[in-house]
């Protein structure tokens, strides 16, 4: 029963489900373990866990990310690009910021950055991420101005950002040309 109330939880956060949130629903350490060991669950990360049968999609990547870097984190830079396909970003790597320096280890292609306390991330899909308008301003000077330029139209084109931030994004960026 238990385990039927972790699963439901976690449909609603792409199959993760921490276990902090799990012990709230009345798990313990050892019943995190059993189910790891049956395949239930797979430990993605320190206290981070997804379930086994939640079918993976496009996003998860996204979501497991965020989930690892920890409480408050969020998708930003290229990862917020690629995610909301504004333009062509490397899939293989992701670009998560945090409010704090963290300690844990991540695997090599998490790009973890300290973000100013207080940013408020939006939400999309259940993923906290940089809001566009500032996620393509972050990469100028990282991407090839000709993205950029792609991505602040393509985020004006799906009503992601106004008329006036894309107007201002381009200038931005055709002054790194």
């Amino acid at each position: 029963m238990i385990f039927e109330s972790i699963y439901s939880l976690s449909t609603e956060n792409h199959g993760i489900v921490f276990s902090a949130d799990a012990k709230r629903l009345g798990a313990r350490d050892k019943d995190l373990s059993r189910w790891v060991k049956i395949g239930r669950l797979i430990k993605i990360g320190h206290g981070v866990y997804r379930t086994m049968h939640y079918p993976f999609s496009n996003d998860d990547s996204y979501a497991i990310a965020v989930a690892c870097a920890g409480k408050n984190a969020y998708l930003c830079g290229e990862s917020v690009l690629g995610l909301l396909n504004l333009a062509p970003t490397n899939p293989g790597v992701f670009h998560v910021a945090v409010p704090r320096k963290i300690h844990r280890e991540l695997p090599d292609n998490y790009k973890v950055e300290v973000h100013p306390r207080g940013y408020v991330p939006v939400v999309r899909d259940g993923i906290p991420m940089q809001r566009p308008e500032d996620a393509i301003r972050s990469c100028i000077g990282l991407l090839m101005p000709e993205r950029l330029l792609h991505a602040a139209d393509e985020a004006h084109r799906q009503g992601l950002i106004t008329r006036q931030a894309k107007d201002s994004l381009e200038k931005e960026i055709r002054q790194h040309e």
